[in-house]
This record gives C-alpha cells, sequence and structure tokens, in this order.
C-alpha cells in the first residue's frame, strides 16, 4: 500500500505518525512543493497511491483525474470545503475529517489575535526592536462583548478563554447548544447581524459553505462598531478580503487578526498590506499535542480503510451504498 501525505505538517513537529504506517509496512510518499498544492499538482502524485493524508490542498475533480487505487483521503483537519465529496463518492473513495483535535490550539490562537490586535503586540515588538519607544494604545478583552460566530467545539474553547476575562460572550450558531451555553453563561444571539453589532470582538467559527462564502461582506463589517476587531482562524472564504481590507484601510473597524485567506498563501491579498491587520500563515493547528492527534487520527482512518473496516468521521456516507 502506498499512502501520499499532503499535509506540509503532518511530520514537521512529530514522526509518530509517519513512523505508524511506516511500520505497518506501508510506502511513504510526500507533498513535494512544501505548500498546499493546485489540482492539477495533486493528479499526478494520486496515481498509484492507496491512501491520502490530505492537507489544504484543491481535491476538485480535477485532482482525482489519475486517481486509480485511491481508497481512503483523510483530512488532517477538519475542514472539508476543498474536498469534491460528489466526485469521492463518485470513485469509491472514503472521506474522513477530524473533529474536535486541534479544537484547543485553534481557540488558543483565536485568543491570541485577538489580544495580539487589541494591544498592538506586533507593532511594540518591531518598533521596540528598531530602537524606538512608541506608545501605543489599545482595547481592552477584559469585560469587552465577545461575539462568535459559531458554537462547536473550537467555539466553545473561545468562549471558554473569554469567559475567564469576565467577557459577555454572545454566540450565534443556527445548532445553538442551549444547555452547554446554559450552563457557561453564554448568550444566545438571535442573528449574525446582531453579532456583528454587538461584538467589541467578533471571530468566526463557522463552516466554510456555499452559504457561508463571503457571509461576511461589506454589509456586515459596516454593521461593526469602530472600536471592534474581526478575528478568523476558520476559512478564508468566509470572508469577503476587499470589503474587509476597505474597512481597515478606512478605519472603519479597530483591526482584524487573520490565520486564513480565500487564497493560500495570500500573495495577492490587498490584507497583508494592512497596518491595522496581523495576518499569520495558517498555523492555529500547529502545537506538538494538535499535530499529534491530527496525525494519528489520519493514520487510524487510513489503516481501517485498509483494513475494509469502516474509519471513524466518514463525511460522505453514501460511498458505501455506491460500493454496495
Amino acid at each position: 500500500m502506498k499512502v501520499l501525505i499532503t499535509a506540509t505538517s503532518f511530520s514537521e513537529v512529530t514522526k509518530e505518525p509517519e513512523e505508524r504506517l511506516l511500520e505497518a509496512g506501508y510506502e511513504v510518499v510526500h507533498n513535494p512543493y512544501g505548500r498546499p498544492m493546485t489540482a492539477a499538482e495533486v493528479a499526478p502524485l494520486l496515481e498509484g497511491v492507496d491512501g491520502c493524508a490530505a492537507g489544504v490542498d484543491d481535491f476538485s475533480a480535477p485532482a482525482f483525474a489519475r486517481a486509480d487505487r485511491l481508497k481512503v483521503l483523510a483530512r488532517h483537519g477538519a475542514g472539508i470545503d476543498q474536498v469534491d465529496l460528489g466526485e469521492c463518492t463518485r470513485r469509491g473513495i472514503v472521506v474522513t475529517n477530524l473533529l474536535g483535535a486541534n479544537a484547543e490550539a485553534v481557540a488558543d490562537m483565536a485568543l491570541a489575535l485577538m489580544l495580539s490586535v487589541a494591544r498592538h503586540t506586533p507593532e511594540g515588538d518591531r518598533t521596540t526592536k528598531a530602537g524606538q519607544w512608541v506608545n501605543t494604545y489599545g482595547v481592552d478583552l477584559h469585560r469587552a462583548t465577545v461575539g462568535l460566530l459559531g458554537l462547536g467545539r473550537i467555539g466553545k474553547g473561545v468562549a471558554r478563554r473569554c469567559l475567564g476575562f469576565d467577557a459577555r460572550v454572545l454566540a450565534y450558531d443556527p445548532y445553538f447548544d442551549e444547555v452547554w451555553a446554559g450552563e457557561n453563561g453564554v448568550e444566545r444571539a438571535e442573528s449574525l447581524e446582531q453579532v456583528m453589532r454587538e461584538g467589541d470582538f467578533v471571530s468566526i467559527h463557522m463552516p466554510s459553505t456555499a452559504e457561508t462564502r463571503k457571509a461576511i461582506n461589506a454589509e456586515k463589517i459596516a454593521l461593526m462598531k469602530p472600536t471592534a476587531i474581526l478575528v478568523n482562524t476558520a476559512r478564508g472564504a468566509i470572508v469577503d478580503e476587499d470589503a474587509l481590507a476597505e474597512a481597515l484601510e478606512e478605519g472603519r473597524i479597530f483591526g482584524a487578526g487573520l490565520d486564513v485567506y480565500a487564497a493560500e498563501p495570500p500573495t495577492e491579498s490587498r490584507l497583508l498590506k494592512c497596518e491595522r491587520a496581523v495576518t499569520l500563515p495558517h498555523v492555529s493547528s500547529n502545537t506538538p499535542g494538535a499535530l499529534l492527534a491530527m496525525g494519528n487520527g489520519c493514520v487510524d482512518a487510513i489503516v481501517a480503510a485498509f483494513k475494509g473496516e469502516r474509519p471513524n468521521h466518514v463525511v460522505n456516507p453514501d460511498v458505501y451504498e455506491a460500493q454496495s
């Protein structure tokens, strides 16, 4: 059996998951580009491959043109927006993802971005190292209103952290967990617009779907307070980047903290030139604990599929009907 690892962080911090594959006798090949790949780049690499530990590469239909043996595509993360599930099901490829493996690491990063933007920490570090002594003036997270767009595992993690700052936490989620929210003092927002209007911080934790694409557009950003901060550790496609850049350039919101972009790397994004934005290279999950859990989760799914067993967290269950 041959396994392709496209996730660039798969073996960066811990070798244990890859060693499990090698010890099982599987051949392992890696993404040769060191970055997320296009579908055209993925396609030749999938030829002769039985399993794939998939990063945030483009797994649209053209990527599978030469996938002659592929049995399982195990996402090294939770998002499946870049995988053509219909094409995988048609080809009999089982697709899995990881729920919760990186939730605490991403929640940490969301909080880090909130504080970094609020207190100008990147700017302060940069100017102090340059021999300057520049006063900066920030905004408080303590007792602020933190608006969460999504109250899944990561959203709940962010809520718990912000409650430690005595913040008011207001969350919008179509599948709002009333019991958990009641036990933890999280308020239910009636709409996404309410979160945008009332949040001193707005942190995005929604999946990227056709319905959520550019859900945070110029109209929604216009609802934000001029002192508000937008944080995105979910998916870049959820935000209209040009509309956000325009709001930042014109000073209509205080700032933004971003770890995800519509295109990655975001070489053409206006956001990279915005002084009010803290921009990171999609590293929210890059901690030893999260990467070990994610890597082992991928390996578990691949090994189960190779054994003819049903892996955990199959996201295209219709594949089994298609195979029967």
